[in-house]
């Protein structure tokens, strides 16, 4: 049955902040359980391993606003590798980042592992080698440009129809790795040993990795292993103001050079690269730009690159061994898309320690509903619970608001793209 089918009705969405002249809009008021079968479809909902449920969705109609999140879970061994990526400015650093840094971080345990022999790997290793798989990604993307471009001088003794030559065309290989730069991506990942005793996590921008534990008295506890990077934490702040002295448009309005919102991420290079590799080759590839703060409000500021960062923050956690045969403890990892969701309320911004705690208590029930045999259907995928539950604001059940998310007809984005693995630990 198509939406046709169900009443219009008429929505301003003013629970998500839109100003007063922004609508109405049309929606479609779809009944269980359509709507949630609907939801279930749109947000690709799926469960990986028997271990980790998935959902990823961006509903807004455009092509070209379509979602640029990725996620990643695999098997080694034993090992299991978790990942999300929240690309921005366009798909092409996404994309790499979701092949390649699988493929590095699991060359590196692989031989780490081969090293150590029957030696157990201390956690310190394993934190290492996360962290420069990671790094090593990002230097690909700057070495790809460097081959060609090694430094300004070479880059001065060009012209700028030389250097259009060079990188642009359809087939053109070295077009995809000025694009790969020009964009850029957040990393999340985990990591756990075959033995469940051990979990890294390995965070680079502003998604969000929780772990809930089940406590003695049978309530969840819920800890957050990722670090917020960006300008709105003092502490990234107060960093990159000690890197770039006497640069008071460094940090502005919350965002790196007034421009970018994440302090750290892969590619983002016209944050790292010198400014004459933005205006002399970034500003002469086709296609070009796709970002929402016009290049020349910022450039001027970019005085001493890079001010972006491919550090990764590493956590690792020893795990509560397993007293049965349900699970105690689970990991949440996912995109910023999913915060922003529970930060709709129409009572107070939450802030991100309530946002996780409201997360896990969401998610510990509904798995011991599962395991007591009285849940619903609904609730067979966790990610899918967590975010039917952040849709509607992380209040009361509100099928009518959930399906106004759903079926809104806005020809542009309305929320941002959310991305969310729960992993049974």
């Amino acid at each position: 049955m198509s939406y046709t089918s169900y009443p219009q009705r008429s929505t301003w969405l003013d629970f998500l902040g839109f100003p007063q002249d922004y609508g109405p809009w049309t929606y479609r008021a779809i009944p269980e359980p359509f709507v949630s079968s609907e939801l279930a479809r749109l947000a690709s909902a799926h469960v990986i391993n028997s271990t980790t449920s998935c959902v990823s969705l961006q509903p807004c109609p455009d092509p070209e606003q379509r979602s640029q999140d990725r996620f990643v879970v695999l098997e080694w061994d034993g090992w299991s590798f978790s990942a999300v990526f929240d690309g921005h400015a366009g798909e092409e650093a996404v994309d790499y980042v979701t092949k390649e840094l699988p493929l590095s971080i699991h060359a590196a345990l692989a031989k780490a592992l081969t090293d150590a022999g029957t030696t157990p790997l201390a956690p310190s290793t394993v934190s290492t080698l996360l962290q420069s798989s990671i790094q090593a990604v990002d230097d690909a993307l700057t070495d790809a440009v460097k081959q060609l471009f090694p430094d300004e001088a070479a880059l001065a003794a060009l012209t700028d129809e030389q250097i259009k030559s060079i990188i642009n065309g359809p087939t053109n290989p070295n077009n995809l790795a000025i694009l790969r730069c020009m964009r850029g991506t957040t990393a999340l990942v985990s990591l756990v040993d075959p033995r469940k005793e051990n979990l890294w996590v390995a965070s680079l921008g502003d998604c969000q990795a929780v772990l809930g534990t089940k406590n003695s008295n049978g309530t969840w506890d819920a800890t957050i292993l990722s670090v917020h990077h960006n300008g709105t934490n003092p502490a990234e702040v107060a960093r990159i103001r000690k890197e770039h002295p006497g640069e008071s448009e460094c940090i502005k309005y919350d965002r790196v050079l007034g421009a970018i919102a994440v302090t750290r991420a892969i590619g983002d290079h016209i944050f790292k690269l010198p400014t004459s590799y933005t205006t002399r080759v970034f500003m002469n590839c086709v296609p070009g730009f796709s970002v929402s703060t016009e290049i020349g409000d910022f450039l001027p500021h970019n005085k001493s690159p890079p001010y972006l960062s491919a550090l990764a923050d590493i956590k690792h956690v020893a795990l509560p061994p397993s007293t049965s045969n349900t699970s105690e403890a689970f990991l949440m990892l996912c995109s910023d898309g999913l915060v922003d969701l529970y930060e709709h309320t129409n009572v107070r911004r939450l802030t991100l320690e309530e946002i996780a705690t409201q997360c896990v208590n969401i998610l510990g029930e509904s798995m011991d509903r599962k395991h007591a045999k009285v849940g619903g259907v609904n609730e067979d995928n966790a990610a899918l619970v967590l975010l039917r539950h952040a849709l509607m604001g992380g209040g009361a059940d509100d099928l009518d608001r959930l399906a106004q998310m759903l079926t809104v007809e806005i020809p542009w984005r309305w929320m941002d793209d959310t991305t969310v693995l729960v992993q049974s630990l």
